[in-house]
């Protein structure tokens, strides 16, 4: 009679050699694969890359945890998967199930309380009498740009932050630096790529991701597509801040000041307009001097389509 390791052993082995098994790393494969190629091959389409990295790292958590729940079921229904008729396609089922179940739950309890977790820790109070221009201004972005009604609170701290809460709150934090920091048109920008954020649920997906992270940290492609992600999302918030606004040289300036007054605390890291000092893939943000040159490259354009009588 096989020992359980010996029984544990051929479980595995009859699973991973099953083509029911391979055929959903293979599909995993595949779907990697074509996602990828597409985003290599649209380098300037802003909005799709976000869309295709999203997928991959959806796809990623996902793969993981089939690898999970058939490595469990391997292991406590060993003698089923080993010798029983249906025992692997029972256990390549139940992997798939196990996993998109494992992924849906974790998601939901991630981005249902992680938002609310990220407030608390900054502790923000409600905008004085003197801020209270920034509420009215974002009710009126927000009004144009068709996003349900957004809170604005401030963070009492000298560093230059501002971040964009979502979950059942939305929220933008600004810190009191920020707001001292810069102009008003340059203040008015960075609002308006925070809410753009909110529009496209990078708020949420950026907390996601961020606590995900932590609970893959084994995870060699979230390692790579998470950081992706945040890089184009901060791109595409960009963008559309700059034409909400008319004014993506004000952006421009702004995030050269934020970055002037150094590495904000490291709480923010990943949350906040400009982030640490990483450099290459694994950085959460764009080069800032690329940052910049799409800014100024918009407004250029911007310009460029007024008419003269616009221009005088």
């Amino acid at each position: 009679m096989a020992s359980p390791i010996e029984l544990v052993g051929e479980a595995l082995q009859t699973y991973w050699l099953s083509p029911l098994s391979l055929s959903v790393l293979a599909v995993c494969g595949a779907s990697f694969g074509t996602l990828l190629y597409v985003f290599l091959t649209n380098a300037r389409n802003a909005k799709l890359r976000v869309s295709l990295l999203t997928g991959l790292y959806a796809l990623s958590i996902f793969f993981w945890a089939f690898v999970a729940a058939s490595f469990a079921l391997c292991v406590s229904q060993a003698r089923m998967v080993a010798y029983a008729r249906n025992g692997v396609p029972l256990a390549v089922f139940g992997a798939v199930v196990g996993g998109l179940a494992a992924s849906s739950v974790i998601s939901l309890l991630v981005w249902r309380y992680g938002n609310d977790a990220v407030i608390r820790k900054f502790s923000p109070r409600n905008a004085n009498l003197r801020e209270a221009w920034l509420q009215q201004y974002v009710d009126l972005v927000g009004e144009f740009e068709g996003v349900p009604r957004v809170r604005v609170r401030v963070v009492e701290s000298d560093d230059a932050i501002a971040m964009a809460v979502g979950g059942r709150r939305r929220t933008i934090l600004v810190s009191r630096g920020l707001l001292e920091l810069l102009e008003k048109d340059e203040i008015e920008t960075v609002i308006a790529h925070e809410l753009m954020h909110l529009k496209h649920h990078d708020a949420e997906f950026k907390v996601f991701s961020r606590v995900l992270s932590r609970i893959l940290f084994f995870d060699p492609f979230s390692k790579f597509f998470d950081p992706a992600v945040h890089r184009e999302r901060e791109y595409l918030a960009d963008e559309m801040g700059g034409r909400s606004t008319g004014k993506p040289a004000a952006l421009a300036s702004a995030l050269v000041k934020i970055a002037n007054r150094g590495t904000p605390a490291k709480a923010t890291w990943g949350l906040s307009i400009l982030g640490g000092a990483g450099r290459g893939i694994f950085s959460r943000y764009p080069p800032l001097k690329e940052r910049v040159h799409r800014l100024l490259l918009l407004s250029d354009l911007l310009s460029a389509s007024l008419p003269d009588s616009a221009k005088d």
